[in-house]
């Protein structure tokens, strides 16, 4: 019943803006694309059921990271944001920065896998099963890495950039591409579990994060500090602000890439660390050293 309320839901919403496009608030969509509100909307709809499934719960603070992440792809992708997004470059980097970094970072806290599952008719869950079977070499940190540079920083060069900005097909193909690119690597480095059964350990993936950081800089920077107008669509087509000029817009948009993401980079190299940490505290609890076994130093962590 869950499905069929948010398929109809999507039929009024998609009707809405096909009839009355102006007279919709501004939390409607401003293009209704299907893929992306039943998206967003059955994933909500699969973690509650599931939440109300699972025998032991993530925590309050997993939780608010996940929704938080999901309500952050609706309002960039499906609200009147996106026109805004549209007209001002420095507005786009909100809109790339929330796609490519800011939520898929919220959902890969959240480590929402089981949840799902539990919530998500069975056909779903053996489809996805299926697929990452044969995916699963992605989750590797060197084509992740790649993946997500390129996801990112491919939409930057300036002719990419301007015709995925006239062309509405190629213009869904980038945000849904920054999109998967964060969260194949997001679900990679923040993976909570020890090894195994994660792939990679703790270290591996916590430097994995972090070191991702410079290609971002050396991007940023240089459009942050660039004195040419590198991105003319938002002349040619408006700026919403008109006040702000070109080379403005692209310092706060080049500033957006930069200081955020890099933050969260190293906010994830703090995370692995601890999760490290975690996990060799765990180990200690049921640890019996044989007999006559002598220990002459402490763990890395201090202990």
């Amino acid at each position: 019943m869950g499905e069929l309320a948010v398929l109809l839901a999507a039929l009024a919403v998609g009707l809405a803006c096909r009839i009355i496009p102006a007279q919709l608030p501004y939390v409607f969509p401003f293009v209704f694309n299907p893929l992306e509100f039943l998206g967003c909307w059955l994933v909500a709809l699969w973690y509650w059921r599931g939440l109300r499934r699972a025998p032991v719960r993530p925590s309050r603070l997993r939780q608010a990271f996940f929704l938080a992440g999901l309500a952050g792809i609706y309002f960039v992708l499906q609200t009147h944001f996106e026109y805004v997004s549209q007209h001002m470059f420095f507005l786009n980097r909100v809109q790339a920065v929330t796609l490519g970094m800011a939520a898929p970072f919220g959902i890969a806290i959240g480590w929402m896998g089981e949840v799902l599952a539990l919530g998500a008719p069975g056909w779903v869950v053996r489809a996805a099963a299926a697929a990452w079977a044969r995916l699963r070499w992605l989750s590797h940190p060197v084509p992740a890495t790649l993946i997500f540079l390129t996801s990112t920083d491919l939409w930057l060069i300036p002719p990419v950039h301007f015709a995925a900005m006239l062309n509405p097909r190629l213009y869904a193909v980038m945000n849904i591409s920054c999109l998967l690119g964060g969260l194949l690597f997001w679900l990679m480095v923040l993976d909570p579990r020890p090894k195994p059964p994660a792939r990679f350990g703790y270290l591996t993936r916590a430097a994995t994060g972090f070191l991702v950081m410079f290609p971002q800089i050396a991007v940023s920077a240089y459009i942050a500090l660039s004195t040419v107008d590198l991105y003319p669509f938002y002349t040619l087509c408006g700026r919403l602000i008109p006040s702000i000029s070109a080379t403005n817009d692209q310092m706060l948009g080049g500033l957006i890439q930069w200081i955020p993401p890099g933050m969260m980079n190293t906010a994830a190299l703090v995370i692995g660390l601890n999760s490290l940490r975690l996990a060799e505290a765990e180990a200690d609890k049921h640890f019996v050293p044989p007999p006559g076994a002598k220990i002459y130093e402490a763990k890395w962590t201090g202990r």
